[in-house]
């Protein structure tokens, strides 16, 4: 019998607090996109950042230094947070955030300096509810929003595609021409 690898294609995740299945997808998402290292050099594909609540909650235990690779900027902090991980991204690629004027979202800015970097946020109308992280490997959408409660406490279900089967190719290029479509219309 020979044994042949599969693509698994949509990875649909339900968790709540007592699990870590979602905060380790993240985590391994992000960590993935991290290790890249064919950036195309325009930079055309951004990574989107899109939810109507963010906070800057732990995306890697970093307690062994394992991420400072990764993470440069944050070498030697034990836990690394999503705006770490957003300014990393922004070295090697354009970052958008959509959100809206929630306290969430506004402490999240208010406490990160993304002054200088690649990192760009336009604030949606009340109406935003989509939430979702789009990169050019993956795309992982559902009921989280990105915080704290969202990835580690709140029952949620979320699906990950990622994978070069064509149904996620298509699924990724389709949310990018949608996220670029909702960039274009919101104001900087």
């Amino acid at each position: 019998m020979t044994w042949r690898c599969t693509e698994v294609p949509t990875l649909d995740v339900w968790s709540n607090a007592a699990s870590s299945q979602l905060r380790d997808l993240v985590s391994s998402a992000l960590a993935c996109v991290l290790m890249r290292t064919d950036w195309p050099s325009d930079q055309a594909r951004a990574v989107y950042v899109c939810s109507p609540w963010i906070s800057d909650f732990p995306v890697f235990d970093n307690r062994y230094g394992q991420f400072d690779a990764l993470v440069t900027q944050s070498r030697g902090s034990s836990r690394l947070r999503l705006g770490d991980v957003l300014i990393a991204l922004a070295s090697v690629t354009t970052v958008r955030i959509v959100s809206k004027q929630t306290e969430a979202t506004r402490q999240f800015l208010a406490g990160r300096d993304f002054a200088g970097s690649n990192v760009h946020v336009r604030i949606a109308g009340d109406e935003l509810h989509e939430k979702g992280l789009l990169t050019p490997d993956f795309y992982l959408e559902g009921s989280m929003n990105l915080t704290y409660s969202g990835v580690h406490l709140n029952q949620e279900k979320v699906s990950y595609h990622a994978g070069s089967d064509r149904s996620v190719i298509e699924r990724i290029a389709a949310a990018y021409a949608e996220l670029d479509r909702r960039w274009r219309q919101l104001t900087p």
